[in-house]
């Protein structure tokens, strides 16, 4: 079990593959492989290969991959086990082949050489392989016919990624991360995403049993070689073609020498093999079968408190039976609190959403801990013996509904007048039973759906519906996989094997798993096993789940055969309730969480004062957040509504971030806006509210769309009570509370009583590219006549609100400083209705040509005039953060500010500039003293402040808001 990874520049015209970024593939899925890593690249730099390792067979470095023939023609990454691969080496040894290693991996590479494609034909086991031809010039992917292991390529026509994992072509930061809506759908429709697709459109699933050919120049070519449906199809002919059915016991016979066959091959290791024992048939069967096979085994069983004493409590029937077989025992006690305290690491390793899989993830992690590297689990078995209730239950459905159902507009006028009562008693599902449930596909979907059709409006914007419904061909599908079998009970076991299984149960096995370094084999998912069985299945007596109990020869304990099916389970549902006290059942409950952590369409709703346009600190701070937002790869809009919009925009608004410029034409305009967006999409993941008076229309946003409320805190404007009460009221109401610096968040805490999930410090951010030392500027050196001058300065707004940003202050000390620096003069540039009194001020004091105001500075000047200034000076007492700071120090301007407002958190507490008490003049004279004795630079700890990680704040931000309830799992 391993991880590959692989690029092929197949046009000409692609660039040379990116070792960095084929390692970056690579060493994502380093919990797949911990044993070894191999790296392969051509001479001509047009293809490479890589591998994490799993030791199982061959323990030897001879194992390790990328491996290749002693001549380099052929090299290969392979992840899985071919567990006939001794047979196979010696039909290739009689035909001349010399081996160097004891590897499957070798016999992979002769057998392509000797058989070409149909190699496939030889393979029992699972597998996904990328097998590189240098004869032909051409990449090989191929991938077993159950789909046990996954394989994923993203390709943009002209370079092909391959890797085993979605998440591991996503590090490599190459693909089209955004929405492929038939993922979205399938997702919400199934509670797991349908192969071929994912959540992003450019990357694909490799459909099981099937091979890809990408050549030279040349489009890639994807061939089908196996089909579950065209397998039972031709076992339905060979029953038909008998001439005689057999006995009873003949069948038995026949069963058991195919189980006990398979079970035999997927012990095939060089390392001890576990066994996955629930109290079920499935793997009472399995763990009897494998010691029949005379190899020991141990098991491992999952208990949960809340099962105790109960029929879903797996422990005691375990016990019992590992007894009986004389086998080792070990049993992994899980509690609630460590299910909920292990969310954020099993998000992490779901590679693609699903409502499965918690099980796996728990039994795996105990087996890892125990020291196993194989484990056999006994998934299959419903699916291959009729185990569900639905497989009696799907025919009476059809049977009953198809009448009804024919009638038309009548199933779905049903369903439109009975669902809002039907969802208030039972499952939603049911109001669809007359729409749906005359057709198998259409009856199969209500069975194992999670949300239905007409459902999806509620979750996903009508244009991801339209084209992910228009993509998955839904019906179609379904229709294909059992259309040409006859037999109803084969109808579903192909529907099964298509899809639930394929798709979610061992999807969720090899995420799960790999998760703790532990290959999970499936003897009872084994295309040998079931071309073998299939003419038993399709006959007119398919062998039941009573048979299939009775095959061991030790007979299994009567509580086991007797037992009612409960699965392999985990209370997560019961879980789930009580942590979010959801009111429908929890894989619904666990879905929208799921969907919330992991959906890259998600959308966001903002309400803020300006951005575009706007001056001052706040505007560039929302300019940072809607850039950081828009950047974000999960989410595909940002609808913005902003309350002021100026003449002219200040850069260009990021593509992903919908500007509703209307909304900024007074209240009334606003509210309306608002309203009409939330009336006609309500579907938001996060509402952000970007100042403390927006926050009544921000709370009814959230309110309406079920999404966290997130309110921003710049500065003063939240230190104390609002002049609103409403404002003050739900202030203490929001979700989530994001500040620009500890300053503003103590303050605001100071008078509202936290009631919010938790609160982040998110600081003003500096882009470096464009704030940075440069040459005094000619111009402004004439203009303001500053040759052989000292300069100090300030860029502030003028407002009789905001005196105490420091200028008067710096106004007064002026004539002490003067005595040291007789050519000092003070820039304090801004406009404002207060100019006019500093003004005044400055004269009254003598210091009129000694304090001048150039006025407003426009955003593309403002390099220039820092780049004047032998120090930035601005002592305030209410600065919530202070962008100009970040912007002089980038310049490599020596900065004084306050320690009484948020500005000590911009010079990191005196770190990187000079802090001063702006209450005590003397101590402000001093400060700005020792500014202008330093030497000019930028300081190093200012990469604290970059754009990049302020981005990297915001996402992780909206990482954890996006979890929902479940974020605080990690200190419930």
């Amino acid at each position: 079990m391993c991880g590959v990874a692989g690029i092929f520049a197949y046009r000409d015209q692609a660039p040379p593959v990116d070792q960095e970024e084929l390692l970056r593939i690579r060493e994502a899925m380093r919990s797949r492989g911990p044993d070894g890593e191999g790296l392969w690249l051509s001479r001509h730099g047009r293809v490479g290969l890589a591998h994490r390792r799993l030791a199982i067979i061959d323990l030897t470095d001879d194992g390790l991959q990328p491996m290749a023939t002693p001549d380099g023609a052929l090299h290969i990454s392979f992840n899985g086990e071919i567990y006939n691969y001794r047979e196979l080496r010696r039909l290739l040894e009689s035909k001349g082949y010399v081996f160097r290693t004891n590897s499957d991996t070798e016999v992979l590479l002769y057998l392509y050489r000797a058989f070409g494609m149909t190699m496939l034909e030889h393979l029992r086991g699972m597998y996904a392989f990328a097998l590189w031809d240098q004869a032909s010039q051409s990449l090989v992917l191929a991938r077993d016919p159950m789909g046990i292991k996954p394989l994923y390529y993203a390709d943009d026509g002209a370079t092909i990624r391959v890797a085993s994992q979605v998440k591991a072509l996503l590090a490599g930061d190459r693909v089209d991360r955004s929405p492929q809506p038939a993922g979205h759908v399938g997702f919400l429709l199934w509670g797991y995403v349908p192969e071929p697709h994912t959540l992003y459109r450019g990357v694909k699933s490799l459909p099981a049993g099937s091979v890809m050919r990408i050549e030279r120049n040349t489009s890639p070519h994807l061939r089908t070689i196996f089909s579950i449906s065209r397998l039972f199809e031709r076992a339905e002919q060979e029953n038909r073609e008998a001439s005689q059915m057999r006995t009873g016991v003949d069948r038995l016979d026949v069963l058991r020498s195919a189980l006990l066959d398979s079970v035999r091959h997927h012990l095939v290791s060089d390392v001890p093999v576990g066994v996955f024992l629930s109290s079920g048939i499935d793997s009472s069967v399995i763990a009897s079968l494998a010691q029949e096979a005379g190899q020991p085994v141990s098991a491992v069983t999952l208990g949960f408190q809340e099962y105790a004493g109960t029929e879903s409590d797996e422990v005691p029937l375990a016990q019992a039976l590992s007894r009986q077989l004389g086998m080792t025992h070990h049993i992994e006690w899980i509690q609630k609190d460590e299910f909920l305290n292990e969310v954020p690491s099993i998000l992490a390793a779901m590679d693609q959403p699903s409502i499965d899989g918690v099980n796996t993830y728990f039994v795996a992690r105990a087996a890892s801990r125990l020291g196993f590297k194989v484990a056999l689990t006994g998934m299959g078995g419903d699916e291959l013996f009729a185990g569900y209730r639905h497989f009696k239950q799907l025919p009476r459905t059809v049977a009953c509904v198809k009448w009804p159902s024919n009638i038309p507009f009548f199933g779905s006028t049903i369903r439109k007048l009975s669902t809002p009562v039907i969802k208030r008693i039972i499952s939603p599902k049911y109001a669809g039973l007359f729409e749906y449930g005359g057709s198998l596909p259409g009856a199969y979907l209500l069975r194992r759906g999670t949300f239905m059709p007409w459902e999806l409006p509620e979750h996903l914007d009508d244009d991801l519906i339209s084209e992910g419904w228009a993509d998955l061909h839904q019906m179609d599908r379904l229709q294909a996989s059992q259309d040409q079998i006859h037999q109803m009970r084969a109808k579903i076991t192909a529907l099964e094997f298509d899809w639930y299984l394929r798709n979610q149960l061992l999807r969720d096995t090899d995420w799960a798993s790999m998760a703790h370094s532990l290959e999970v084999r499936t003897p009872l998912v084994d295309w040998t096993l079931l071309d073998n069985l299939a003419p038993l299945l399709l006959s007119s007596q398919p062998p039941s789940k009573r048979e299939f109990a009775s095959i061991p020869r030790m007979p299994l304990p009567t509580a086991i055969r007797a037992r009612r099916k409960t699965g392999f389970v985990v209370p997560v549902r019961q879980w789930i309730h009580e942590r979010m006290g959801a009111s429908e059942s929890g894989s619904r409950s666990w879905a929208r969480q799921l969907y919330r952590s992991l959906s890259n369409a998600k959308r966001a709703l903002v309400l803020l004062t300006d951005a575009y346009g706007g001056r001052g600190g706040i505007a560039k701070f929302n300019r940072d957040l809607l850039e950081a937002l828009s950047s974000h790869p999960q989410y595909r809009q940002i609808v913005t509504l902003p309350r002021v919009v100026s003449e002219t925009v200040a850069g260009a608004i990021p593509e992903k971030i919908q500007f509703e410029f209307s909304a900024a034409n007074g209240k009334l305009a606003y509210a309306a806006r608002l309203f009409r967006l939330l009336y006609g999409s309500k579907r938001f993941d996060a509402v952000i509210c970007g100042h403390i008076n927006l926050l009544p229309l921000a709370w009814v946003a959230s309110r309406r769309a079920g999404a966290p409320l997130i309110l921003i805190c710049h500065g003063i404007e939240a230190w104390k009570p609002t002049s609103r009460w409403i404002v003050n009221r739900l202030a203490s109401t929001i979700d989530y509370l994001i500040s620009v610096s500890a300053v503003t968040r103590d303050r605001f805490r100071q008078w509202v009583k936290p009631s919010w999930r938790t609160d982040f410090i998110l600081p003003n951010c500096v882009d470096l590219t464009c704030f940075q030392p440069r040459a005094r500027k000619t111009e402004l050196l004439d203009r303001y006549q500053l040759y052989g001058r000292t300069l100090i300065m300030t860029l502030v707004r003028f407002s009789g609100r905001e005196r105490y940003k420091g200028v008067d202050e710096v106004i007064e000390v002026l004539p002490n400083l003067l005595q040291s620096f007789p050519d000092l003069v003070y820039m304090a540039a801004g406009s404002g209705e207060d100019l006019p009194r500093l003004q005044r001020k400055a004269e009254a004091m003598g210091l009129s040509d000694r304090v001048f105001f150039p006025g407003q500075i426009s955003e593309a000047e403002k390099v220039d005039y820092y780049n004047l200034a032998d120090a930035f000076v601005m002592p305030g007492q209410g600065e919530g953060f202070g962008i100009v700071y970040l912007e002089a120090m980038a310049c490599g301007v020596p900065v004084v500010g306050s320690v009484l407002d948020g500005s000590r958190e911009a010079l990191q507490d005196g770190r990187l500039g000079v802090l001063v008490n702006p209450r005590d003049l003397a101590s402000v004279e001093a400060g700005i003293r020792q500014a202008l004795g330093r030497v000019h630079g930028v300081p190093s700890g200012l990469e604290h402040f970059t754009k990049r990680r302020f981005q990297e704040r915001v996402q992780a931000i909206l990482n954890r808001v996006a979890v929902g309830p479940l974020a605080e799992t990690s200190t419930s």
